[in-house]
């Protein structure tokens, strides 16, 4: 039945209540009784109909936790847990486990037993596990604990005895170790329930777990009890049903264990009630839920409800109602300079919005320029930045899209080119996005524009004065940047300060410098090559690596260097190296090599565009442990002489590249060739720029954070990030101001995000639904796009972090993207794959230099290839082939 908003209820009382039935008008205790029961008294208050039942709180099993926790068994499980890896745990945790079995059931329990069967009529019961960590929004344990079916008064004992060493195994301790959770103390509650005689059960999720789609319902269903379903040992009926129209929009028949295989088992009828139960479910959780359920005699039963734990959220701002057009939005963060596949802190957020508008003031001299994302361009939201597709589609073609987001992100472009937008295209776009608007205010912004119109087309006629120029003006920067800043600034005012700069230097050298590169130096040379010529190709691939002065290119150089100058051993405990680094008491080539790599690169690290990340300068522990994994590689790799035979190789390249076209193509040719060459190595420059006034601001934050904590306002430094710049400011001067509650406040849906989402999509429209690029599924292969030419085989390897394993010489990388924080990986890398990526990205840019193949653009291809699988990565084709077996290398 569907379910009503619970009265209020009376707080709980009683602290010690060892047994408490499900119909308890009390507000449940996690603590006390678990996520699992918490939520089936939830919803019996709310009206659903559940079996009825007791729970066993976890002040029933105290004697025998302290039991446990006083074992010698006990502690050797705590040590272990202390340390990384899992080696030996299992063994610990069934010692542990033959321990507990010894415990036995006092008078008073086996009593408390007794009466609950005889309560609940002598039926046939469900005995199951509740962990006070369970069902909760960020993780759901499911499938660590026990569930036990067909219990009778004489097997309840076994059954509850069972539950309780669930909680003692080695599966669960390690996902609670994972998930953030204490392992210090074991502790459970067990549910004891009527069991109810099934005739067709299943799961059903509120939202489309594949797609992510808030407005479907997604039913799992088949004949008698659903452990078979939850488990996956039988293939359900699946249907996938509209939440708004109620219309089922998928049905597809399922094996269900031969079971009537040739029919579904629900009708049309009961999903109609499944639907609107799910639905009511969700209001009352005001989350996505996945539900467990049983038909008997007509009847649904909810078994159990839970948050979803896994899926993109999107804040109310980029949401429209159920049944509206949607809106399509591009995630900018992934590959538009951000580089993060992580939810963004509020701080960085506000300072990315803050340098948006900062440009159209500069530029287009627009202080009111909007950042919502249903009716602007761009929009900040959602731990996120949002590029508004839709509102895009009526401004340009989709080629031009396409052709645009092939530089950097080419999942993006294949999703354009195999997705129909039309749905997306509104049928009146905003009016400040309307043709007539542009019309107006075009004159007014071409003037405006005329300035950097004449610093970008100036290079165009005087190359040489500008190659000059460019070098002038970025050393002037530099040198501007590096002075002692002011913190005493107001925040607003220190920002404008260096931004300012920032937008002089793009003006005047970085952005012209990328646009030669570009438009007039790879592009061009794109269209001057013959594509049918394998030759011709090749020639090109080869033309474009080996650049001067590529930032991150240097830095992996740095990091190499400073592998070579010390013994191996001392790379074995870092943090005695971070002291001898500290103390200087390290050879002195070591040393001079170090303060060059801090202070060229201490403003950088992995993650580095996120504030609250630490970079180098902050802590050399991170730097030390990328180092150490060269070191302990043997140093084959020597980035400098990969660089060298590039260099040589590009030159040989184009002089035959140079005898195979003629004429007017050939002067376009040396052209080209010479853009290439002078400012190839300035596409990560603008970024570096970025960076190294981040860090400054980085450094002012926790300094000011600092005070705020000596002041007791915050409670640590890192919480300073979950502000924004103008809590900031209001905070010096408003000293009543609750900053705890603002950080709860501010930092709700980050936290949100970063508890649900491992990976965020390139695309997902405004009601949730996931796009993914459509290409045929070839047998033993992943298609994506080549952006570094060469095939190599390899084991592979899957990193969401660049710190999370390491890399051994060999391995294929495997990523869902990459920023230069990464670049040290890449030297023992044999071949790069990453999901989201494009040409001129950092992880194609510095595969080329090291001449590592490398493929991007292939959709979940760090949930669909694994650890230790061999694969051959082709960069010339894009094809990554799956290699049977590891001695086929």
């Amino acid at each position: 039945m569907v379910g009503h908003s619970p009265t209020q209820i009376e707080i709980q009382s009683d602290l010690h209540q060892t047994v408490m039935p499900l119909t308890t008008s009390l507000a449940p205790i996690i603590s006390l009784v678990g996520g699992k029961a918490a939520s089936l008294i939830r919803l019996k208050q709310a009206g659903f109909t559940v079996p009825d039942g007791f729970v066993l709180t976890s002040d029933f099993f105290a004697p025998w936790v302290e039991s446990v926790m006083s074992s010698s068994e006990w502690q050797s499980v705590r040590a272990r847990l202390g340390l990384p890896g899992a080696t030996g745990l299992r063994e610990l945790c069934e010692a542990t486990k033959s321990s507990a079995t010894k415990l036995s059931f006092s008078e008073t329990q086996r009593t408390q037993l007794e009466e609950i069967s005889i309560s609940l009529g002598n039926r046939r019961l469900v005995v199951r596990s509740s962990s006070p960590e369970e069902d909760l929004s960020g993780a759901s344990f499911a499938g660590l604990y026990k569930t036990l079916l067909n219990t009778t008064s004489d097997t309840l004992e076994i059954a509850v005895r069972a539950c309780f060493e669930s909680c003692l195994d080695e599966r669960v301790l390690l996902y609670k170790r994972e998930s953030g959770f204490k392992a210090e103390a074991p502790s459970i509650a067990v549910i004891i329930q009527v069991q109810i005689p099934s005739e067709v059960s299943g799961v059903a999720f509120s939202l489309n777990p594949l797609t992510n789609d808030f407005d479907q319902v997604v039913v799992n269903a088949a004949q008698g009890h659903g452990e078979a379903v939850v488990s996956g040992d039988i293939t359900p009926d699946k249907f996938v049903i509209d939440k708004t129209t109620g219309k089922i929009i998928e049905r597809r028949a399922g094996s269900k264990g031969g079971n009537r295989s040739a029919n579904f088992c629900l009708s049309n009828e009961q999903l109609a009630e499944l639907a609107e139960t799910l639905k009511a479910i969700e209001d009352l959780y005001a989350t996505p839920v996945d539900v467990e359920w049983t038909f008997a005699t007509k009847r649904l039963h909810v078994l159990q409800a839970r948050p979803v734990t896994a899926y993109v959220p999107l804040p109310p701002e980029m949401q429209t109602k159920p049944g509206e057009p949607r809106l399509l939005f591009i995630d900018g963060a992934l590959s538009k300079g951000l580089t993060l596949n992580a939810a963004i802190t509020p701080m960085t957020c506000d300072l990315v919005a803050r340098l948006i508008r900062l440009a159209a003031e500069a530029l287009l001299g627009k202080k009111d320029i909007t950042l919502d994302p249903k009716s602007g361009l761009l929009g900040v939201a959602g731990a996120r930045v949002y590029m508004n597709l839709s509102n895009v589609l009526h401004l340009f073609n989709t080629q031009r899209l396409i052709n645009n987001a092939r530089y950097t992100d080419a999942l993006a472009a294949d999703i354009l080119e195999t997705h129909d937008l039309e749905a997306y295209r509104p049928l009146r776009p905003p009016p400040h996005l309307r043709l007539h608007s542009w019309l107006l205010t075009a004159p007014k912004v071409f003037w405006r524009l005329r300035g950097f119109m004449f610093e970008l087309m100036t290079p165009l006629f005087r190359r040489k004065n500008f190659y000059e120029k460019f070098h002038t003006e970025v050393a002037s920067f530099e040198q501007a940047i590096a002075e002692p800043p002011n913190f005493e600034l107001p925040i607003d005012e220190f920002l404008r300060h260096y931004y300012t700069k920032l937008l002089t230097v793009v003006k005047k050298a970085t952005a012209p410098a990328l646009i030669l590169f570009v438009y007039f130096g790879t592009e061009r040379l794109e269209k001057l090559i013959d594509h049918r010529s394998e030759v011709q190709r090749t020639l090109l691939a080869t033309i474009k690596r080996g650049y001067s002065n590529e930032l991150v290119v240097e830095m992996g150089t740095l990091m190499y260097q400073l592998s070579t100058l010390l013994p191996r051993t001392e790379y074995e405990d870092i943090d005695t190296l971070a002291y001898k680094v500290e103390h200087r008491t390290l050879p002195e080539a070591f040393l001079s090599m170090w303060d060059r790599f801090i202070t060229r690169f201490g403003c950088r690290g992995p993650l580095e565009m996120e504030l609250a990340n630490p970079k180098y300068g902050d802590d050399p522990k991170i730097a030390l442990r990328q180092i150490a994994a060269i070191a302990k590689s043997g140093g084959a790799f020597d980035p400098r002489r990969i660089h060298q035979q590039h260099v040589e190789e590009r030159e040989l390249a184009y002089a035959k590249l140079h005898a195979q076209i003629k004429g007017r193509k050939r002067r376009k040719l040396e052209r080209s060739y010479r853009n290439i060459v002078e400012f190839g190595g300035a596409r990560d420059t603008p970024k570096y720029h970025i960076m190294l006034i981040n860090n400054l601001i980085r450094q002012r934050l926790l300094t000011q954070a600092e005070t705020l904590v000596t002041s007791g306002r915050l409670k640590s430094r890192e919480q300073i990030f979950e502000l924004n710049f103008d809590d900031l400011e209001e905070a010096t001067w408003n000293l009543s101001l609750d900053l705890q509650t603002r950080v709860r406040e501010r930092g709700h849906f980050y936290r949100k995000a970063k508890a649900l989402v491992k990976r965020f999509p390139t695309m997902i429209d405004s009601r949730g639904f996931i796009l993914r690029p459509i290409r045929p599924v070839v047998a033993g292969a992943l298609s994506g796009t080549a952006v570094s030419p060469g095939v190599v085989r390899g084991p592979v390897k899957v990193l969401d972090n660049p710190f999370e394993k390491a890399v051994a010489p060999g391995d294929v990388l495997v990523a869902y993207t990459t920023d230069p924080g990464w670049t040290p990986l890449f030297i023992n890398t044999a071949a790069v794959i990453l999901e989201v990526g494009g040409e001129l990205q950092h992880g194609a840019l510095v595969a080329r230099e090291y001449g590592k193949p490398c493929v991007v653009g292939i959709a979940q291809v760090t949930a669909q290839l694994h650890d230790g699988q061999v694969v051959e990565v082709d960069g010339n084709s894009g094809v990554v082939r799956m290699i049977k077996a590891a001695s086929t290398v």
